[in-house]
């Protein structure tokens, strides 16, 4: 299939994602076999127990129903390259109950 040039920076409206192509959230299998994107990483600071938040699509009675769950990051699987990662949202939860990002 051929790549034209800039079709992932330019809509209808106009310029986006400031000359990059626009950042999606990257691919994971969860644990039941559902495939979904990856949209934030958690870490418990009290247990340091690890979480993840997926989001996907489920068709039901003919309609499609949005999941958001929050599972064990290690129950994941991922499917695209490690580095795909990378820019998903990290934040951990303090002691004093708030949370922080990670960086």
């Amino acid at each position: 299939m051929p790549v034209l040039p800039g079709s992932n920076t330019v809509s209808h409206t106009g310029v986006m994602a400031r000359g990059r192509a626009p950042w999606a959230p990257p691919l994971v299998e969860l644990s039941g076999g559902m495939v979904g994107h990856l949209i934030a990483w958690e870490k418990i600071e009290g247990d340091s127990s690890r979480w993840a938040w997926v989001s996907w699509l489920q068709q039901a009675g003919g309609r499609h129903v949005h999941k958001v769950v929050q599972v064990q990051a290690a129950s994941l699987r991922p499917l695209e390259p490690p580095d795909a990662c990378q820019d998903v949202p990290r934040r951990v939860l303090g002691l004093d109950g708030q949370f922080r990002d990670m960086g």
